[in-house]
């Protein structure tokens, strides 16, 4: 390994336990039927950006010289937070896609015999999936000792968010109608709702 440090150590760790939780979901899921997709070209561009971000720049980072001019010296002080937060995200990572199970998606699509999960985390928070997408790679930006890989995650991930949550719940407004209305005035999108 080019980066041997206890916080890239953390970030290894982080990462290969989300993929754990997630390829068997990706894997199984594939062979169920989308009943409508909405995912453009430039939702790929910014999935594309993403799995840069999260994956193709850190794995550079961590085994070839090539982003070793921005490196930095990571203190405990930032990345123990760092640490505190991949936990989080990690649990949140896995609850997430466990209460979901075979209706997640990483695109704008609706599966078959889909119907709309409000139970578990997602009772609390409306898009658990992208809280805990927020928080591992906020944990990436304090772990990572490089001032382009550190913070690629999340710059990436922030503008899928951002192109993205509005098409989504319009999407899940017409396919699930009132019951999706009534569910969205009761909870937040990432924050746990106070009320129920």
């Amino acid at each position: 390994m080019h980066h041997a440090g206890t916080f890239d150590a953390v970030f290894l760790a982080m990462f290969c336990v989300c993929f754990a939780i997630r390829a068997p979901l990706d894997i199984r899921n594939r062979k169920v039927r989308a009943v409508e997709s909405r995912e453009g070209i430039f939702e790929k561009f910014c999935l594309m950006l993403v799995f840069t971000g999260s994956t193709t720049l850190p794995f550079l980072y961590l085994f070839t010289p090539w982003f070793d001019f921005a490196d930095y010296a990571v203190r405990p002080a930032i990345g123990g937070p760092g640490a505190a937060l991949a936990v989080l995200g990690v649990f949140l990572f896995w609850k997430s896609h466990r209460d979901l199970g075979r209706h997640f998606s990483p695109t704008l699509e609706v599966k078959e015999a889909h119907h709309l999960v409000s139970e578990g985390i997602y009772s609390r928070i409306r898009h658990p999936m992208y809280t805990a997408v927020f928080l591992i790679a906020t944990a990436q930006l304090l772990l990572i000792g490089n001032a382009v890989v550190g913070p690629a995650f999340l710059l990436a991930f922030s503008i899928l968010y951002a192109a993205r949550i509005e098409h989504e719940e319009d999407m899940m407004l017409e396919h699930f109608g009132q019951a999706y209305a009534d569910y969205k005035a009761r909870t937040k999108r990432l924050l746990p709702s106070i009320r129920q």
